[in-house]
């Protein structure tokens, strides 16, 4: 990388960060979607229950509480994850966008800098 032109440097730093944010981005949204998976499930499951005693894991603790309050705390959980999800998906895609438009800017600069490494005619 040393033998490249600094702008050309500058770009390939630039697309490493890119691509760093775009893994932290595509993890949240992976914990997100797991999360709302477990979410929907343990709803679906108090569904089914027919007693109003329920129970619910604070840390390594479990506390008896009516089945109406835990529901409301699930759809409450399941509402702010799902906006945090939407949130996700927007900055995924643009960071993808971005990421592409670098990508295709390293492969002009090293086109036009001579080099044959980025030219692959697509």
């Amino acid at each position: 990388m040393q033998n490249l032109p600094q702008n050309v440097q500058q770009e390939i730093t630039q697309f490493q960060q890119l691509e760093q944010q775009y893994q932290m981005i595509a993890s949240q949204l992976q914990s997100v979607d797991a999360e709302l998976k477990d979410i929907d499930s343990t709803l679906e499951e108090l569904g089914k229950l027919t007693n109003e005693e329920v129970y619910k894991s604070a840390g390594s603790v479990l506390f008896k509480s009516d089945k109406e309050t835990v529901e409301k705390e699930l759809s409450e959980r399941k509402e702010t994850l799902s906006l945090r999800k939407t949130t996700l998906e927007r900055q995924e895609t643009r960071l993808r966008t971005k990421l592409q438009e670098s990508q295709k800017k390293i492969q002009e600069m090293l086109g036009t800098s001579g080099s044959s490494a980025g030219a692959q005619g697509s």
